[in-house]
Formats: structure tokens, sequence, C-alpha cells
């Protein structure tokens, strides 16, 4: 054995070094051309690099090989158009070439010519942003490209989704080496659900990187020196293809690159309210369940939005298996009619399909099936969703068996399971669009988006919903999902465990999903996994962090139901106060809802996308920004514990819960029991509420809460539309409303709400609570002095008045109606200088 291994030791060295010798790299400069708005450079020996612009701050750079073609831009469609203006203009200066786009704060990049290596520079100050090192290189099936990791020195690295289960074990990349592939799995013997596959990374230095492939990716951000990122393409002929994105701010980028990928679709507004689902409830039968179920939670004070169905509503056994995509008749004997009480009672429905019951379900073929799908659990329930039959079946069978206007049955949001078990699957087999899968696996999640969302529920035959009179805006979720599908669906984390480890997880997921495209981060509220949380977890999980997340559904099997009134009373205690804080903030969730859509910015946001250039940021990623106002650190832990929470500089911070004043730019010990969730609101803040009510239909929209937290000047635009069709983008029918604030002299401005609506209020009247007052000032509105009263019950009695809380330092004002088309404007009378100072 010795000796054999003394021989094959120079066979091994032979090999290896056979193999270094292999690897090819972009050899010396040659020439360059012009092709459309495109400029191809090529080497002496064969390599071409092709330079895109995609407007003024986007460069495309893609590079193949001697004899190569470059893809169709069609070939993945991760990229919602290629069709962007943009130039590209480029000088010689010798030994490189200095390309540009035409902004002054835009794209620079010098080419190198000997050998072909570029850099980019931030177009304004000249400063280098990144440059490559060895460059792109390609070595047996992988192919690179390598960056100077020595002068990255000093960035840190965000984004790339999240691995399976929403696993984030620190939002800053640097140092570490990540790869967002289907069926990849962490190695830790938990499985491969619910991965976020999107190959796109911020860097504090202010540029973002968005790779272009759906070969297999790895990314190593200096870890060992390293700093690059590629594919591996198993032999099936890939391409390097990235997109150069530049700031320098987060925000901007994140808008750029959602521009490029696609906005996140907005969905209803009843899919922010509270989601209760029927899982672990085997005795569940049907209709009246719900219907017991649902009148009995209302009655106890709570409320409640969307009926999430797990399988029960399905006819067959209305179990996993054994079942069908239709409606059950015995359950359900008359779905119409349900539909009708749903809608009277201020709910919405999802309805699911889980992969395995594909087979079993109306229009199937087996043609339709993934080849070499054996080694899959149901291995004849595949849908290969890169066939068009496939992707015409499936919505054929939402349309026929439930989505269809004129059949009126519940359906508002589509459930879409256990699409991520396909990992086994040969690379070498060749899909429907003669693909390998490879090529195609990554690519999966999306293509399931697309046909559901795109090819689906956007085609033009969806017409009007009875009671609504027009097509709903659908909700489609996907358990894990791929760049560019946020435009069609959204995801969840899939089944995960019961565990404060994984409620971790799930609140940097959350948070690398906003800065990875998805805005409506979606999990199982308290974890999945029987026996389910106990108290402790439910009231940390479920309610407290749960109510503070973009989509609120507790949900899982096990003794321990999600149900608060199959809870503890502390439970129930906690989900009324988390229930009502939820509806009655639902106008500001729902403006950061809609300003998800519009520019890319998640309703839960990493603190690195505020405070981009503050080391704290880089690092505190157990805590984040709800919406731009409020800042959540839950206490992922059993509860009784100090939490640590960083408050950045630049404002003041008022506890939430009791108005306690802290001073920015500093770190604190914070004492949260079990069940209270630190919430900290910066001053200058104003935050929007409604009236409580147990469902978003019902919320009144005649009275306009504003908590107003004083200390500095601040505003809030307001963001209203009809909230279930897609006119607020097909006719431009919503309402803003601009607020302002300014802290010396107290004054509180309302504009009038600019834009109609169906539904839009002619009057409203507003209660303003300005909290951080240290001295009671006497109060007018629109110049009309307001009479003093010691409640507010007293002063709402009257139809308007002002109340001084002396002991919270809050002064509350209650005015008439007045019309939305005129503004109004709140303010001490005779004017004041200074009232949160001595």
């Amino acid at each position: 054995m010795i000796k054999k291994s003394l021989l094959l030791f120079p066979v091994l060295l032979g090999l290896l070094a056979s193999t270094a010798a292999s690897a090819e790299q972009i050899g010396n400069y040659s020439s360059h051309w012009a092709s459309g708005r495109s400029l191809i450079f090529q080497s002496a020996t064969g390599q071409k690099l092709r330079l895109t612009p995609y407007g003024d701050y986007i460069v495309r750079l893609q590079s193949i090989r001697s004899g190569e073609s470059f893809f169709a831009d069609d070939r993945y469609e991760m990229v919602e158009s290629h069709n962007w203006p943009g130039s590209l203009s480029v000088s010689d200066e010798g030994t490189y070439f200095e390309i540009q786009t035409a902004a002054s704060d835009g794209v620079l990049i010098r080419l190198q010519k000997s050998p072909m290596r570029v850099g980019y520079y931030n177009k304004d100050s000249g400063q280098l942003l990144v440059k490559e090192s060895t460059g792109i290189n390609w070595n047996g099936s992988k192919i690179n490209e390598t960056f100077d990791c020595a002068a990255a020195a000093g960035q840190h690295f965000f984004g790339l989704g999240h691995g399976t289960f929403g696993k984030v074990r620190s939002l800053d990349r640097k140092g570490k080496e990540i790869s967002r592939n289907y069926g990849a799995g962490w190695g830790d013997g938990y499985g491969h659900q619910a991965p976020l596959i999107v190959p796109f990374y911020l860097s504090t230095k202010g540029y973002g990187i968005f790779l272009n492939s759906t070969f297999h990716n790895t990314f190593t951000f200096c870890k060992d020196g390293v700093y690059q990122f590629g594919i591996d393409d198993s032999g099936y002929g890939g391409r390097m293809d990235y997109f150069f994105i530049t700031g320098p701010e987060f925000t901007k980028i994140l808008d750029r690159y959602t521009r490029l990928t696609g906005r996140p679709r907005l969905p209803q507004r009843s899919i922010f309210g509270l989601q209760l689902s029927d899982k672990g409830h085997p005795k569940n039968q049907g209709e009246q369940w719900w219907k017991n179920k649902i009148t009995a939670h209302r009655a106890a004070g709570y409320p409640l939005d969307h009926i999430a169905n797990d399988n029960r509503w399905r006819a067959g056994s209305g179990a996993w298996s054994g079942s069908w995509f239709e409606w059950d008749s015995d359950r359900y004997p008359d779905p119409n009619a349900y539909e009708d009480w749903c809608r009277e009672n201020g709910l919405t429905v999802t309805v699911d399909l889980n992969r395995n019951i594909c087979n079993d379900s109306w229009g199937w073929d087996p043609s339709y099936n993934i080849p070499n799908a054996g080694c899959v659990s149901h291995s004849n329930s595949v849908p290969d969703y890169s066939s068009q039959d496939v992707r015409d079946w499936v919505w054929k069978l939402f349309w026929t068996k439930s989505l269809d206007p004129a059949l009126d049955y519940p359906g508002d949001a589509l459930w879409i399971d256990e699409t991520d078990e396909l990992g086994c699957i040969p690379d070498d087999a060749i899909l429907a669009n003669g693909r390998r899968w490879a090529e195609m696996e990554n690519y999966y999640l999306f293509l399931v988006a697309k046909a559901i969302g795109q090819q689906g529920w956007d085609n033009k035959e969806a017409g009007t919903v009875p009671g609504i009179g027009e097509a709903k805006r659908p909700f489609i979720w996907i358990r894990g999902m791929t760049a560019g599908g946020q435009r069609y669906a959204t995801h969840w984390t899939g089944d995960t465990y019961c565990k404060y480890k994984w409620m971790r997880e799930q609140v940097r997921a959350m948070q690398s999903s906003g800065l990875s495209g998805f805005a409506y981060f979606n999990h199982d509220a308290g974890g999945f996994r029987p026996p389910g949380p106990d108290d402790a977890m439910y009231r940390q999980w479920a309610m407290a962090f749960g109510s503070f997340s973009p989509i609120w559904r507790p949900h899982g099997p096990g003794v321990n139901g999600r149900w608060p009134l199959e809870r503890s009373g502390v439970c129930q205690a906690d989900a009324l106060t988390y229930s009502r804080i939820r509806y009655e903030m639902m106008p500001y969730i729902y403006t950061y809802a809609y300003q998800a859509y519009a520019t890319g910015m998640p309703m839960a946001r990493a603190m690195v996308l505020h405070y981009q250039n503050v080391p704290n940021a880089w690092k505190t990623d157990l805590q984040y920004m709800w919406g731009g106002e409020i800042l959540v650190a839950p206490n992922c832990s059993e509860g009784n514990n100090n939490v640590s929470v960083w408050l950045p500089g630049g404002n003041n911070w008022y506890d939430f819960w009791d108005d306690t004043l802290y001073n920015g730019n500093q770190t604190i010990s914070y004492y949260a029991e079990t069940g209270k969730l630190p919430v900290f609101v910066k001053d200058g803040a104003i935050i929007p509420k409604r009236l409580f009510a147990k469902s978003t239909f019902w919320l009144p929209k005649d009275t306009l809460i504003l908590d107003v937290y004083a200390g500095r000047d601040g505003s809030f635009n307001l963001y209203e539309d009809d909230g279930v069709t897609e006119r607020f983008r097909t006719n431009n029918e919503n309402s803003v409303t601009n607020i302002t604030f300014t802290n010396q002299g107290m004054k509180l401005y309302i504009d009038a709400a600019n834009g109609n609506y169906n539904g839009k209020p002619a009057s409203r009247s507003y209660r303003a609570h300005f909290h951080g007052v240290l001295h009671e000032v006497p109060m007018a509105v629109n110049g009309t002095t307001l009479t003093k009263y010691s409640t507010e019950e007293k002063a709402l009695e009257n139809g308007s008045g002002y109340v001084w809380n002396p002991s919270r330092h809050i002064l509350s004002v209650y005015t008439p109606s007045y019309s939305l088309s005129a503004p109004v404007t709140i303010k001490p009378v005779g004017g004041i200088l200074d009232i949160n100072g001595d």
C-alpha cells in the first residue's frame, strides 16, 4: 500500500499541474467595436468582453471564449427587460481604455489592455470601487470573475437571498464563501427546503453586482484573500454574465436592481392582516369549522383577515395525499355561498397546491413530468414548468376549479408547496425547453412563479370579480424563489423548527430577503415543526416578532395550536395587544408596502440600508427598521432577558411602550420580559393609524390618528388606495397625503389628499397625539382655538378639543371632520418656541 501511494504521488502532481495549466484567462487587447449600444473588446487570444449600458448607473459585462457566442438576452428572464436606454463613450488612454456612461455620477470603467482587466470607479470622484486581479477565468466546468481583495479592503457585503429554511447566520458576508443553489442544503441534516436564490449582493463601497446565470453559483468575499464569484456549469456551456450597479447609497442600488429584475408585486391590503390556517386540525370538516372558529375568534376581540387553507379544502381525502385541486363537495357543499360569507365577514382566502397531488388533479398528462425524476418522492407528479403545456395546464386547473370569477368561489391567493424537493434529479436530465437540469435547477422556482403570475393571473380573461367589479390583485407564495420572481410571487421559508436559534435566523432572513428584492417576507411565525411553540415562544415569535413582519402568519401542526383561543391566558393577552397594534398601524404598514412596490425598499429593513457607512450597522443584524421610523429588536430567547439594542446617532429614540426617551449613538441593554417586543420610535416620526377594527376591510377611513414624536422636524406621505384591485397602477387610482411636523413651533400640517380611488372618503377627522411635550400648550385647528378637556371621551363627545397628559408628556388634539380637498393645520395658540425643552 505504501509503495502504491508513492507511485501515485507524482501522477497526482502531474494531474494537478495539468489542471492548473488548462485554466484560461483573458489575454491582451487586440481590437474593439460597437454593436448597438454595446462595446465589444477582443483579446489577441480570441476571448471577448461585451459591455452594455442599462441606463446611466448599470453596466452589463459578458465574456466568452474563442468560438463561443453570447447568450441571447431572453435565455433567462430574471432581468425583466433588456430594452433600456443608455450609451457608452470610450477613449484610448494609452495603456487602458476609459469607458463611461453619460451621467456625471454614472459608471466609469477603466479597461487595462495588457492583459485585459476591468476596474470600476466612481465617476464623480474617480475613486476605485473594485477591480479585477486575475479577472475572468475558465477552469474545467468553472467560470469565475476574480477581483483584487486588497483593493476591496474596508468594504462589507450584504445580500444573496438566504439559505434553506431562511438560514442566515450573519448578514455581513465578508470573509465568507456562500453558495445559493437549489437542493444545496446546509449540510446540517435539515434538508433543502425554501432557498432564496438571488445571486445579487451590495458592497458598502457603493456598488452592487448581479450574476445573470442560473448555473450553480459560489461567492467568496475576501475569504483567505480571495474575492471572486462564479458558476459551475457542469460542462454544459455556461457564460460569465453580470451587471455592475452603482449607487453609492444602498437605497439607490436596491432601487436600480429592482428596476432591472422587477419590483415586488403589491398584494391586497388584507394580506397584511392576520393570517391563520387549519394546519394541525385534522377534524376540520370544512366550511362550518372555519365559520365557528372565526366567529369565536372575532367574538373574543381578535381580528382576522386571511384564511390559509392547508389541504382540507381539497376534494378526496382532504389530506396531503389522496386529494386533488378542487373544492370538496362534502366539506364545502356550496363554495359560492361560502365565498359570499367570507366577503361579508371581511375575509380573503388562500387555496393550496402541493406538488405531489398534481398528477391527481384535473387535466394532468404524464408527459408533463420532468424526465429522470425517479429519485423524487411521488416521482410521477413532478411538473416540468419549462414546458408551455405545463404552464397552460396549471393555470387552467386553478381557473377552472376555483379562480374563474364566474364561479364566485373563494380564491384570493395561491400557496404553491413542495416545489423545492427536486434536488436529486441528475444534472444531465433534459427538460422540455431542451436545457439540462444543471442549468434549470436554480431557475425552476422562477418558472413556477412565471407560470402562475405572468402567464396565469395576469392574463386578459380575468375579467371582473362579483362584489368587486374589478380583477383582484393576486398573491402567490412559493416555498423558495429565484431572483426576478418577486414580480410575480413571494416566498416563505419552509417548515422551520420551533427553536430560538431558528427564530434568530428568520430575523436575519427577513432582512436579507429585503436586501435581495423580496420585500414581503413570509414565514411560519412561531416555527412550524410539532409539537409547536411553547407559550414563551408563541408570545415572543408568533405574536411579537410575527406582528412586526411583512406577512403575519402563525402556522404549523402539533399539540400547541396557533389560534390565540387555543393558547393560555397570557398568550391570549399578548395576541390582543399585538393584534391591536398591527391593525391600528395599518396605514403606516400599507404605505411602506406600497413603497416597496414603487421603489424596491423593503418593509423590514436591515440597519445597513439606513446607516450604510456606520460600522455598527454592519454587525447589528438582530434588529431592523420597520419602515423608516420604527426600530425593532426582537427578544430571540425565552424572555425576561436584557436585549442589546443599538440606537443610531442622528436621532433620539422613544420607547414605544412608555415614551422613555433615549439618546442616539449608543448601545443600550434593554430589559424585555417575555412577550414584550423592544420597539423604539425616532424623534420627528409621524406614525399614521386607524381606529381598531377586526378586519382591514372595516378599518374606518373617516378618522386618521397621527402619533407625532417631538424633538425634530418630520414628514410622512400617507398612501391610500382601494386595497383590492389593480387600478392603483393601471389607472393611477390612489391618494397621497403629505403630512409634515415642524418641531420649532409644534406645527402639524396635513395637506389635501392628492388623487382619487374607489371608496375614498370626502372628509375625515384627526386625532393627533404629540409625544415628548414637556409643557401644556393650548391648541388650535385651522385657527380655531380648541377647548381643553380632562379625557379623550369628553373631547370626542364635544366634537373637538385637546387633552394634556402630564405624566406621559403627551398632548392630544381631536378635530372635527374636514374635507380631504383642503389642508388642515394643528398648532399652538399664538405659537410657541420650544415645546420639548425646559
